[in-house]
């Protein structure tokens, strides 16, 4: 037999081994039931699979069942999240994988799969923070997580690999008997033993890699629905398909370390490597003084990481041994059993082995000048922020190209109340927004109300608002928030004001009380930062309702990187036009509710502003009586929030709707003679916010 033709017929058998393996593996565990359902647990037990099941579930909830409940979202989202992990529902899910399969393999009616156990987990954990809400969830909340159709494609996909899978062990059975004939009836069979190595190999790792590039494409048609997001989708993807299809991939790969061992062992046998050599040359590495200076470098490098492995993870060491232990007696003995067929081996001159030594010393040297160099350029940080637009290149002024002429005082700016309290942000318990503040920015919002307070992080790892600290007290936080936030706070976090002794106190953005929720000021200023280096031509306002010492405040904005971005306004004359703010690149205004600071950008709030009553507008939303602030401020903004604890979601999106917000801003300039330089609102999602805005800019304030 030619080598050619011996060549394309090893190949046809290992192709046949392949696939014999890919239909086993189809039969075995995707088209029998149980199998089927073992592996849609596995996938459910995911951390990406019970984030997006999660996140879907909680949409379906808040917006569709108990919108109400939006404002304790993470407090929703804990309690689906302990359902899932619960054993009572993965033999809910695995009941429900097995009707699944039944629809995917013989068509049966469609199957949902429901989470009827939320509620009962749900009550209590609300209860705990508000039994008002609580009260509030429909009696019939049965959440669905999925629903499998007979229609979906993937129904038909799989019936059709259902049907290839009856052929699976006679396919399989062919190829390896192929495969043993071809090595059999071989003049030379120790050739026919490397070449059938090779040729396993190659179709394993090309097998593997198959798998790989079809999850890669399952995986890139992932697409987020909802609040999910594109990678948190893509996440879910990849878990469930390597629940489904990883093993089989690992298979194939074993069966190329397979056909590595084969041919590595003919090698062995046919002394292209000689073990007394190797033998030799390991000794000299591990202990002889005399190597190069290179050599001795790398070996103590070698130690040392040798070292930090025992110390850190002497089970990885461990296995790593076991593992070159095995693989090097698998090698010695089929070494062993090839013996009888080597031929004679080419010998390999002293100089052959320097080349080779050399090669791979500035193979090494070189990896390791590029490994260092990526490194430098991820580690070092980046430059300053980003220039300002030239007259000229400015066309636009938050958005709109008739803003750029227009003072500061004759724009509106979309605004949030207690903008970092957001319920997509683990741990606020209760919220005034869905969003956080870097998605706030990208959807249109302009002003920001954050409140910075002192925390203190526990053991626990629960933040605690150091009171004394700010000079406040239990009381008087009670008669701001009420006794039922006070409430809430102690009996998820204890009573207030134990912040441990020694504990480093940080600022962190509280709405009063750091126990219901709590986001790293230094963070926050470092997203309004990417925010305004990516969108050049964007002016900000950020309010602030501070608790903190203002030098700290000034400090936090300096170390942020924001100081070439901080303006400061007139006391008197007229304010700066917008398109003036970015030319200078000064595209950050910073308002204080209390006195400012000693920075001329930080400044006092009520002498530039005058905002309207919150009070009364919570009683009366056509109100816009004045609160703080003279009428002579050159700026107006208009609180347009319901303040009530917890946040109610659903008053604050009829709030939000285009006719009550048109009526608001009339209403101020009929009382105050002047529309509003800014609306805050919660939610600002839900509703109409950021059409009003467009519109009243559009027609000039």
């Amino acid at each position: 037999m030619t080598t050619l033709r011996q060549g394309a017929l090893l190949a046809l058998a290992v192709a046949l081994v392949v696939a014999g393996i890919a239909a086993v593996y189809v039969k075995t565990e995707l088209a029998e039931p149980e199998a089927f359902a073992d592996r849609g647990v596995a996938a459910l037990r995911s951390d990406a699979v019970q984030t997006v099941i999660a996140e879907e579930v909680a949409v379906d909830v808040l917006e569709r069942q108990a919108p109400d409940l939006v404002a304790a979202r993470p407090l929703v989202l804990t309690a689906i999240e302990a359902v899932l992990q619960t054993r009572q529902f993965e033999d809910v899910f695995r009941r429900a994988a097995v009707t699944a399969h039944g629809v995917l393999l013989r068509g049966d009616t469609d199957v949902a799969v429901e989470l009827a156990a939320l509620r009962e987990v749900l009550v209590p954990a609300v209860r705990t923070a508000s039994p008002e809400l609580a009260r509030s969830l429909p009696q019939d909340l049965r959440p669905q997580i999925a629903t499998i159709r007979r229609t979906d494609a993937a129904s038909a996909v799989t019936r059709t690999a259902d049907r290839i899978s009856n052929v699976a062990w006679p396919l399989l059975g062919l190829g390896v008997l192929s495969v043993v004939a071809i090595v059999a009836l071989a003049h030379d069979r120790r050739r026919a033993v490397f070449r059938a190595g090779v040729a396993l190999t190659a179709g394993g790792l090309l097998g593997a890699l198959a798998v790989s590039a079809l999850g890669t494409e399952v995986v890139s048609h992932a697409q987020a629905v909802g609040v999910i997001s594109d990678d948190e989708a893509q996440q879910a993807a990849r878990a469930t398909f390597d629940a489904f299809a990883g093993d089989l991939r690992s298979v194939l790969l074993g069966v190329g370390a397979l056909g590595a061992l084969l041919f590595g062992s003919v090698v062995i046998a046919d002394r292209r490597i000689d073990r007394a050599w190797v033998l030799r040359r390991a000794s000299a590495v591990l202990g002889d003084g005399s190597l190069p200076v290179a050599a001795r470098v790398a070996r103590g490098m070698a130690a040392a990481a040798l070292g930090a492995v025992i110390l850190f993870d002497a089970g990885l060491l461990a296995r790593i041994i076991i593992a070159t232990i095995g693989v090097a007696i698998v090698l010695a003995g089929l070494a062993e059993v090839v013996s009888p067929l080597r031929t004679a081996r080419r010998a390999r001159s002293a100089e052959d082995r320097r080349r080779t030594r050399r090669r791979a010393l500035v193979g090494g040297l070189a990896a390791g000048a590029v490994a260092a160099t990526v490194a430098v350029a991820i580690v070092l940080p980046n430059g300053g922020g980003a220039d300002p637009l030239k007259p000229a290149d400015v066309t636009a002024c938050n958005g709109l190209p008739e803003l750029c002429d227009r003072r500061l005082d004759q724009v509106v700016f979309p605004g949030t109340h207690n903008s970092m309290s957001a319920a997509d942000r683990p741990g606020w318990l209760f919220a005034n927004q869905r969003l956080p503040i870097p998605r706030q920015l990208d959807d249109g919002i302009r002003l920001l109300m954050i409140d910075p307070h002192y925390g203190v992080v526990n053991r626990e790892g629960r933040i605690r608002t150091d009171l004394e600290a700010e000079g406040t007290t239990r009381n008087r936080v009670a008669a701001e928030l009420g006794t039922d936030a006070i409430g809430a706070a102690e009996q998820l976090a204890g009573r207030l004001g134990l912040v441990p002794s020694d504990g480093e106190r940080r600022i962190y953005l509280c709405h009063s009380l750091c126990e219901l929720g709590a986001e790293s000021f230094g963070g926050t200023l470092k997203d309004i930062r990417g925010f305004l280096e990516r969108n050049r031509s964007e002016v900000l306002i950020v309010m602030l309702e501070s608790s903190v010492d203002p030098t700290e405040i000034e400090e936090a904005f300096d170390k942020a990187g924001l100081e070439d971005y901080l303006a400061t306004l007139p006391r008197t004359g007229p304010m700066p036009r917008m398109k003036d703010l970015i030319t200078t690149g000064r595209r950050l205004i910073v308002l204080d509710e209390r006195d400012g600071g000693d920075e001329p950008w930080h400044q006092p709030a009520f002498v530039l502003a005058q905002n309207t009553s919150i009070d009364k507008f919570t009683d009366d939303q056509a109100s816009c009586a004045p609160g703080r602030g003279t009428p002579d401020n050159p700026l107006l903004i208009a609180n347009h929030w319901i303040d009530r604890f917890p946040p109610p979601a659903g008053r604050a999106a009829r709030a939000n709707e285009a006719g009550v917000l048109r009526r608001r801003v009339k209403s101020c300039e009929e009382r105050l003679g002047r529309k509003p330089n800014s609306i805050a609102v919660d939610f600002y999602q839900r509703g109409d916010l950021l059409k009003v805005v467009r519109e009243l800019n559009r027609d000039g304030v």
